[in-house]
């Protein structure tokens, strides 16, 4: 132990000794390593924005296949017949190695529109409807109250009293909530009441049913907040129409926000079988897994308006199927799987992805390439440095081997000043990688307007990026004195104190 602090002080005073020689040898390695933890950062980032956010690398969208006819695409078989997006092929699915969860998604398959926004704009808005329907469990998790997320007419709701219902409910005699009966307010040539809903609190009359109804629950895609906010807010801003006035939206703003939709009429025409209905739906939250441009609800309601308005086999089958993966390992594997062995398709967001993540892989490559490419010409210098001192140490190392240093010692003495160096020059670089790319993202958010999915930060840090920083300094720093080191420890005592 003794020997040792011994050594760290000798250590600690050649370095001081030396310094200016070290500062200048280690430059390379503070500006590898901070080029380094910068741009695997900024990769990092740019990763994080486009493959979890823009494309959701652990899914699999499964489609059926298409195929081009002429101007036309059509889906399935090209001859008819062919396999089908069912609750078959969905459990078969399920038995794939590596799959978490899978999840059908149905779209309208009906013409609708959507109306209301007199509390946001100020005035009715009107628009055709898209919408899908998913299982719940898939985005509960992202919401903040995912017990309003439910088909709240799946099953009869158990309770024991009136307050163990929904709005618009009582408890009845069987221990199950009753839906209340009411008188609808009249309705207008476009279909929109005209006076007092009688239903107390969220729910409201139908006008089909006679009964206090509860909304349907939707939720929306961030994507299509960040698309309104960086683009349409942003181009109506400058304009004179009226809508220079919408305000920017905020996914807390818009929970609790309700509008009306006419399902089986709008703008397009109306549908060939079942009457048109008025129900009204409620914005929920906001979650990634929602349609990209629309509104998504519990997958329960879209099977019933679907059997309302088409044939029954509609409200049968699905239109895609969201497979999980376990980990993002597993992904190459169940996309080969799915196409090559059941014949399915995957979403052109799939091979997007692939084309976007080796883009940045490929660019992130080669900025590490170059950062190490620094740090070797910088352990180089560093080589050149610590023979230098070694020579000019020549007389002081012979001294220390005659009065009885060892070989490993001396070799061990010069390694630690290396080490020293490197875990310095490493820590620097960290913090000038941090400080770089603060001051990037403040320029960024400064000058670059807003746009569609503009992150709050390029960069994404993980603790890995500093070890890998700290540990590559120390790491080069010692590869480069490893041979000053060596033939320091071989140095003959006798030439050295005589100078041959």
């Amino acid at each position: 132990m003794a020997s040792m602090s011994k050594l760290a002080r000798l250590v600690g005073q050649n370095l001081k000794r030396n310094t200016k020689d070290f500062v200048f040898s280690s430059f390379g390695i503070v500006v590898g390593i901070s080029t380094f933890i910068f741009f695997v950062a900024l990769g990092q980032g740019i990763k994080t924005v486009v493959l979890e956010e823009i494309f959701v690398i652990s899914q699999l969208e499964v489609v059926l296949p298409s195929y081009d006819v002429g101007v036309f695409r059509t889906e399935g078989s090209l001859f008819g017949g062919g396999r089908k997006l069912d609750d078959q092929t969905v459990e078969e699915l399920r038995k794939l190695e590596g799959v978490s969860g899978v999840y059908p998604k149905m779209r309208f398959e009906f013409p609708a529109r959507g109306w209301g926004g007199q509390e946001i704009i100020g005035k009715t808005f009107w628009t055709e409807m898209i919408a899908d329907g998913i299982p719940a469990e898939l985005v509960q998790p992202d919401l903040k109250n995912p017990e309003m997320f439910r088909d709240w007419d799946a099953a009869p709701i158990a309770c024991s009293d009136d307050a163990g219902c929904p709005s618009g409910r009582s408890c009845g005699g069987a221990g199950v909530c009753e839906k209340q009966a009411c008188e609808p307010p009249p309705v207008d040539r476009r279909g929109r009441p005209q006076g007092e809903d009688p239903c107390p609190g969220k729910s409201y009359c139908g006008q089909d049913t006679s009964q206090c109804e509860m909304p349907v629950p939707v939720v929306g895609n961030p994507r299509l907040l960040e698309v309104y906010n960086g683009s349409v807010h942003t181009a109506m801003k400058g304009s004179n129409s009226a809508l220079a006035k919408l305000p920017r939206l905020t996914p807390d703003a818009l929970v609790g926000f309700s509008f009306n939709a006419t399902l089986g009429r709008s703008y397009l025409g109306e549908s060939g079988t079942g009457e048109p209905r008025t129900r009204k739906f409620e914005v929920v939250g906001f979650s990634p897994k929602a349609i990209a441009i629309g509104a998504t609800m519990p997958i329960g309601y879209v099977q019933r308006f679907n059997a309302m308005y088409r044939e029954k086999d509609t409200a049968e089958t699905y239109h895609s199927l969201l497979v999980e993966a376990e980990r993002n390992e597993y992904v190459a594997e169940l996309a080969r799987r799915v196409t090559e062995e059941m014949g399915l398709a995957l979403d052109e967001r799939y091979e997007s992805a692939q084309k976007a993540g080796l883009v940045i892989t490929i660019v992130t490559s080669i900025f590490t390439l170059i950062s190490v490419i620094i740090i070797l010409i910088a352990a180089v210098n560093i080589m050149h440095t610590f023979l230098m001192v070694i020579t000019d140490r020549r007389r002081e190392l012979g001294i220390m081997r005659a009065v009885g240093a060892t070989r490993a010692s001396i070799r061990v003495m010069v390694l630690m000043e290396a080490t020293v160096i490197g875990a310095v020059g490493g820590a620097i670089g960290c913090g000038l990688g941090v400080l770089a790319a603060v001051g990037v993202d403040a320029a960024f958010a400064r000058l670059i307007g807003d746009f569609p999915f503009k992150p709050d930060s390029l960069f994404v840090w993980e603790p890995w990026f500093f070890a890998a920083g700290l540990g590559g300094g120390i790491l080069f720093c010692l590869v480069g004195a490893l041979i000053p080191a060596i033939r320091a420890s071989n140095m003959d005592p006798a030439a050295a104190l005589t100078g041959h």
